[in-house]
């Protein structure tokens, strides 16, 4: 069993005008999940996560969602269980967006708004955070380690990711490895040395029939931590 850890703010998932959008998203990344990895997959909110909620539903691994407020809206108390989690490395985990920064500051790696837009530059998104720099849309990743059982099955191409952000970090968190970039945020994809742990500034988990990649980036990781076996191997 997986679960997909929203951590969508709460006072979004339970507004009452947005909160059905937000709910319904979360319920389709789930089901990608588990139609990825062959495994079935839970759906739990942050402030319901603990490692005792993970016994409870015989849960071995984790992905941790994207998030829409800045990060000094929420209440870091109630990160401490999944924080915990993260760095006691017993559990496969893929942090996706926010989840990638969220990793990333555990492990004490400073996150900010990419950059003001330079002369030139268009808003991708006006309505949101005027004026910023964001990645949106479906992107190719620059791979840096091609070699990596992340990127198996994308031959000499990087995998085409869909990129929804104006935050990134700004260094590799201490234990990391840089796997892919972007031209505009370098820490597109990253992997704990020692602990199965890996995070990705794109959604893999919103992948389509159009854009499929994501679902292969999600198998990938299910093999390299060992969630399910090598084809190959098997």
């Amino acid at each position: 069993m997986l679960a997909y850890v929203d951590i969508e703010a709460r006072w979004n998932v339970e507004d009452p005008v947005h909160g059905e959008h937000q709910r319904r998203v979360a319920e389709e990344r789930t089901r990608n999940i588990a139609n990825a990895t062959g495994l079935p997959c839970k759906l739990v909110h942050y402030w319901d996560f603990s490692e005792d909620w993970m016994r409870e539903n015989g849960v071995t691994g984790f992905v941790i969602s994207g998030n829409l407020p800045d990060w000094v809206e929420y209440d870091w108390e109630l990160f401490k269980p999944l924080q915990a989690a993260i760095t006691s490395g017993d559990y496969p985990v893929l942090g996706v967006c926010g989840g990638h920064q969220l990793i990333g500051m555990t492990f004490g790696a400073p996150a900010e708004a990419l950059t003001e837009l330079q002369e030139g530059e268009v808003d991708l998104d006006p309505n949101y955070h005027p004026g910023m720099r964001k990645e949106k849309g479906w992107l190719p990743l620059q791979v840096h380690v091609p070699e990596n059982p992340i990127f198996d099955g994308f031959e000499e191409k990087g995998p085409v990711v869909m990129e929804s952000h104006y935050w990134e970090l700004k260094e590799l968190p201490e234990g990391f490895k840089l796997l892919a970039s972007t031209p505009w945020c370098e820490i597109q994809v990253m992997q704990h040395a020692e602990m199965p742990i890996f995070g990705t500034q794109g959604h893999p988990e919103a992948y389509t029939e159009q854009y499929p990649d994501g679902k292969q980036f999600i198998r990938n990781w299910a093999k390299a931590t060992g969630l399910i076996a090598d084809e190959e191997q098997a």
